[in-house]
């Protein structure tokens, strides 16, 4: 972990969230940071120089805004335990939730996406969890050809996915 992810760290468990992004009291900022950090002004200069950070007068002394986006998400997916899932039970929760009211398919690049999100893993690792799933129960899935993504599954590609009616309460 370099300074700046070390500065958006403390940031993100200091402050609160704000319009412009995570909101520090600036001398309670400075202190803490100040323990790892040799000079913690640099740092906090350096954050407002490459655009991740502004100082701005706040009532009566300053505060830090921590403005990147992307390293508060980042930040947060470290600082949150991840849960608990049962692979089964999230793909099918996914599927479900993202299945075209009329038919009951799911396209499948959706539900990677859902599965990227509900884990906190990268594309092609949601991939290989929902084939894996998949494979394992195959029984409980009926497929279509179509959908924004196609996997291989047995001998074909397929891009849409359906749940068995009754998929919870088959045997495994």
């Amino acid at each position: 972990m370099d300074r700046l992810d070390l500065a958006y760290v403390i940031g993100v468990v200091l402050g609160r969230e704000d319009i412009d992004g995570i909101r520090v009291a600036y001398t309670t900022y400075m202190s803490t940071l100040g323990k790892w950090v040799k000079d913690p002004d640099n740092v906090v200069q350096y954050l407002v120089d490459i655009g991740k950070a502004k100082v701005i007068k706040s009532g009566q002394g300053r505060s830090v805004i921590l403005t990147d986006r992307e390293m508060m998400s980042r930040v947060n997916s470290i600082l949150t335990p991840r849960e608990d899932v049962d692979p089964l039970t999230l793909v099918i929760e996914g599927i479900r939730k993202l299945a075209n009211p009329l038919s009951g398919y799911a396209d499948i690049g959706d539900v990677i996406k859902y599965i990227e999100g509900r884990l906190n893993v990268p594309t092609k690792e949601a991939e290989e969890f929902l084939v894996k799933v998949i494979k394992f129960h195959r029984g409980r899935f009926v497929f279509a050809h179509g959908g924004s993504r196609r996997l291989k599954i047995g001998s074909s590609y397929y891009g849409l996915v359906k749940v068995v009616g009754d998929a919870e309460v088959l045997s495994s």
